[in-house]
């Protein structure tokens, strides 16, 4: 049984759709991740399993219960958001144990359980703090710990660390990975952050316009997108996209060149060739002319901005440097490495 499932969710606002017949099920002690532009609903699809936002048909389950219209307090979940919400004028010992406090429980399950999360979130030496003497990374530490301490079936993350600074938002993410192997807890986290996504999730659910476009691993998404979209969005830098075109015997043409195409084409149909930029750094394979148009140093790896024989821009991945602007430089592929996509951004396959 899923610890969640959401069966056919809609949700609108007025004549506007955020969620489109949504259905997702979420196994206990996974940590799955929502991922997508801005405005596709991810953050909505969190609040309605929460309970923050009626759902407008549709129904959410817990645990094999039918929660659809139980409040947030009656759910077994807890929720850490962007903003911190810490009173200012209390500890952190204070600002942690509110919820258990108004719930009047005992001071000897309430110090208890600080103190564990405490311990966790390595906060123990900062409980007589206030959030005022606290960095940005230990007042969200304060957040989840408060959600820790009311022991939730269900952790739901909003965007926890776009208020970080970058090198925070790292460290926090691998605090909140260990969170999880630590608390085996069912975790979902909503970011449009692609690099969070594919380094904390068991699961990606990638969304556009209330839709669910893919839902899969880290590396399935990766290796084997549904469409551009996902393609697109999974993979930073993000994949290049060319036209193409399918020629007799199973070639294609693209970028000024010719090769053999990893899947079955239709002679003159007009295709989309999808390579990722570090996919063009291949020792042996298909030559591929670039014009230099921008040289990105970035350390150990240099991105290679250039331009093909029909004019379209793409991103090269190289190891070794050398090469200046208004070069024109051989970059090879392996064709098995290319996705292809059809007219209306669906896999070829």
């Amino acid at each position: 049984m899923p610890e969640i499932a959401l069966q056919n969710i809609h949700k609108s606002f007025g004549k506007v759709d955020v969620i489109r017949d949504v259905s997702l099920e979420i196994e206990s002690g996974e940590f799955v991740v929502f991922v997508g532009p801005s405005g596709c609903g991810k953050s909505t699809l969190l609040r309605v399993i929460a309970g923050l936002e009626d759902v407008t048909d549709g129904s959410v389950h817990i645990a094999g219960k039918d929660v659809t219209d139980e409040e947030p307090s009656d759910r077994g979940v807890a929720m850490v958001f962007q903003s911190y919400a810490l009173y200012p004028h209390m500890t952190v010992a204070d600002n942690m144990s509110f919820g258990l406090r108004m719930a009047h429980r005992p001071k000897a399950e309430i110090d208890d359980k600080v103190g564990r999360a405490a311990k966790i979130l390595q906060l123990d030496q900062l409980l007589d703090r206030k959030p005022g003497q606290l960095s940005g990374g230990q007042r969200q530490r304060v957040a989840i710990g408060r959600a820790i301490v009311r022991d939730p079936k269900v952790f739901l993350f909003d965007e926890p660390l776009s208020n970080l600074d970058a090198e925070l938002r790292v460290q926090m993410r691998v605090e909140i990975a260990k969170l999880h192997k630590t608390l085996g807890n069912t975790m979902i986290y909503v970011t449009h952050d692609q690099t969070e996504a594919l380094t904390l999730a068991d699961r990606i659910v990638v969304l556009r316009g209330g839709v669910i476009e893919q839902v899969g691993s880290p590396l399935e998404l990766y290796e084997n997108p549904a469409n551009a979209f996902v393609a697109g969005f999974i993979g930073s830098p993000r994949m290049n996209f060319a036209a193409g075109k399918g020629l007799p015997g199973q070639r294609i043409a693209f970028g000024g060149i010719e090769f053999d195409s990893p899947v079955e084409i239709v002679d003159g149909n007009e295709v989309s060739v999808g390579i990722r930029p570090e996919h063009l750094d291949s020792e042996t394979g298909v030559v591929l002319p670039l014009k230099v148009e921008l040289v990105e140093q970035l350390g150990s790896t240099t991105y290679v901005h250039g331009v093909l024989e029909t004019g379209e821009t793409v991103v090269a991945e190289q190891r070794a440097g050398g090469c200046g602007l208004g070069d024109t430089i051989e970059v090879r592929f392996d064709p098995k490495k290319v996705r292809l996509f059809n007219a209306a951004g669906m896999r070829l396959r």
